[in-house]
């Protein structure tokens, strides 16, 4: 993963839920709205409801949770990414359905499950009729005993640039990496990518100059770190 050289050792986790409301699914037309309240029976607008209500959640658990990583501070981040419900070549009827997918950066230290558990609060004092699927659940991680593994990478972008690598920031630290699966089990492991843009089209190109000082900074650190004695207390 990108990393703009600099070296990280702290990433977030990621919870991601699926929320659903219920309508009624019958034609709208030919009826007051006192007669059929569009609120009860249309899922769309209950899910509006249901929006601002994350909405004004996220604000405090962004605030709330920002983690203090020995590399600086993770953020937080709660997105509300993809919304589906009605039919698009029906628009006349309501909406029997309406599905939300929502994406929440978790720090180090707060488990998905504490955030399933304090979105479901805050939703059920909507009194609307929903249901939560999580379909993602991964831990953030900050390394342990990761030191002589950061000096290593260090010394070998100082050796292949005459320069230090550049100090992380939340936005490199802010997302999840497989790294974060080794840390949890105990494998100390860091992220040192390439560059990266992150208003950029996405594509997989890459100046060569960036490959060529990334090749040359792995294989000096894998020299570094496979000559180390096996015994900790040895080296």
């Amino acid at each position: 993963d990108r990393s703009g050289h600099s070296i990280v050792w702290a990433q977030n986790g990621v919870a991601q839920i699926r929320i659903n409301t219920y309508g009624n699914p019958h034609a709208a037309w030919g009826m007051t709205r006192e007669q059929e309240p569009p609120e009860e029976n249309n899922a769309v607008l209950q899910m509006m409801k249901i929006i601002q209500a994350i909405d004004g959640w996220a604000a405090d658990f962004e605030r709330r949770c920002i983690y203090q990583a020995a590399i600086g501070p993770l953020l937080p981040k709660v997105n509300i990414g993809a919304i589906q419900g009605g039919a698009p070549f029906r628009p006349n009827y309501f909406p029997g359905v309406c599905s939300l997918y929502v994406d929440v950066r978790t720090p180090p230290e707060v488990r998905p499950l504490q955030v399933q558990r304090e979105l479901k609060e805050v939703l059920r004092k909507t009194g609307l009729k929903f249901d939560m699927e999580p379909y993602a659940s991964l831990m953030g991680h900050e390394a342990k005993g990761i030191e002589p593994i950061v000096e290593a990478v260090k010394q070998a972008f100082v050796q292949a640039t005459g320069k230090a690598p550049p100090a992380p920031n939340a936005f490199r630290a802010s997302i999840w990496t497989d790294t974060n699966i080794y840390n949890e089990m105990g494998i100390p492991a860091l992220k040192f990518g390439l560059g990266g843009k992150k208003h950029a089209i996405r594509s997989e190109q890459i100046d060569i100059e960036e490959i060529y000082v990334g090749a040359k900074v792995y294989a000096l650190a894998a020299a570094e770190i496979c000559n180390w004695p096996r015994s900790v207390e040895d080296r």
